[in-house]
């Protein structure tokens, strides 16, 4: 079980529910004292539950109190719950407000190197061996944690935290409340070569940079490369996961999700509330509408123009046609044996 901080009064059920918006069933004066997974809860643990199918631990957990939706019904008489309207969002609500790391680092270490015309707002952090350069804006409240470095004329949001060993390149915008975490690149050049008449490459400039709204937060070791003119966009309330790649030019919309080891390439535009899964690699200069889910490991090959399809498998397919292609390919080998047999049997009676 995860304990409250020790700077926290004692909570019960009654002060979780005011917090949540939910009602109690059972008693209000019962005292939390951590929160655990349901079928590991102690005595004093408070957990949730946001789907029916787990609705049996209720008679079998230990936990002190449980959030459940409006659709779990009969609950135990002896079981303290909080009811609302979406257990999981509530849930994490909780985790917010008790558990959620807060960073005790404040001021500028001895060690970092900050330029003299660079403008820090007030309680920044700025941690041990990070560099500034000159022409920088760092917001009110933001944090840059250890090795970072940030080069000129860049621009950092208020409450943002870059973590350790992230660089951000020349020109580039971060907003606020936006979070980059450990090893993410951002701004490093686009990959653009010119081939020439000797089999030898020119490297382009790529003189745009990249820009990342507000609310957004980016994982470990991505790259976001620079635009080649113009800006790489990351669009306010995106999430970002580990191990992306994010090329030149690329513009993702609003709160769209883009999950570990996906690949995006030059100037491919996506639209606002996608869903791009795991290792989706999505080829350039093609668009993709908005609400649209790309399945695990897909490949998309060119536009889609369909708002909140749903497509899977490489090249991609929507994903009705995709399943029906799934069970004639785990059909072919008896296929193959039944035409076999046919050819066959037409060779005998000839």
């Amino acid at each position: 079980m995860i304990n409250f901080a020790r700077n926290f009064v004692e909570y019960t059920v009654e002060k979780i529910a005011q917090l949540v918006g939910g009602e109690v069933h059972g008693d209000q004066s019962t005292i939390i004292g951590g929160v655990a997974k349901i079928e590991e809860a102690d005595s004093d643990s408070l957990c949730f539950i946001s789907n029916k199918k787990y609705q049996h631990y209720l008679e079998t957990t230990s936990a002190a109190a449980v959030i459940v939706g409006k659709d779990i019904q009969n609950l135990p008489s002896n079981k303290t719950c909080i009811i609302c309207e979406d257990p999981y969002v509530a849930f994490t609500k909780v985790l917010i407000t008790f558990f959620d790391y807060k960073s005790p680092h404040t001021g500028i270490h001895a060690s970092a190197t900050i330029e003299e015309d660079v403008e820090l707002g007030s309680n920044v952090y700025i941690g041990p061996n990070v560099y500034i350069a000159s022409g920088c804006k760092i917001g009110a409240g933001s944090k840059i944690y250890a090795n970072s470095s940030i080069y000129e004329n860049c621009s950092v949001g208020d409450n943002t935290t870059i973590y350790s060993n992230v660089s951000v390149y020349y020109g580039c915008s971060i907003g606020s409340n936006t979070i980059i975490h450990s090893g993410t690149v951002i701004g490093s050049d686009g990959f653009g070569h010119a081939p020439m008449p000797n089999g030898t490459f020119i490297k382009i400039p790529q003189i745009g940079n990249v820009v990342i709204e507000d609310n957004v937060e980016v994982g470990s070791n991505c790259s976001i490369d620079r635009a080649n003119m113009g800006s790489t966009i990351i669009s306010e309330g995106c999430r970002i996961d580990n191990l992306i790649q994010i090329a030149h030019g690329v513009k993702i919309g609003k709160n769209t999700v883009v999950a570990a080891q996906a690949g995006i390439s030059g100037s491919t535009t996506v639209g606002e509330n996608c869903i791009i899964a795991g290792q989706v690699g999505i080829v350039g200069h093609i668009s993709i509408a908005d609400r649209v889910q790309i399945g695990a490991q897909s490949g998309v090959s060119n536009s889609i123009k369909e708002t909140g399809g749903k497509f899977t498998d490489s090249p991609h397919l929507p994903l009705s046609q995709a399943i029906r292609s799934r069970v004639i390919y785990k059909n072919l080998p008896e296929l193959e044996k039944r035409i076999t047999r046919l050819e066959q049997q037409n060779t005998a009676e000839k």
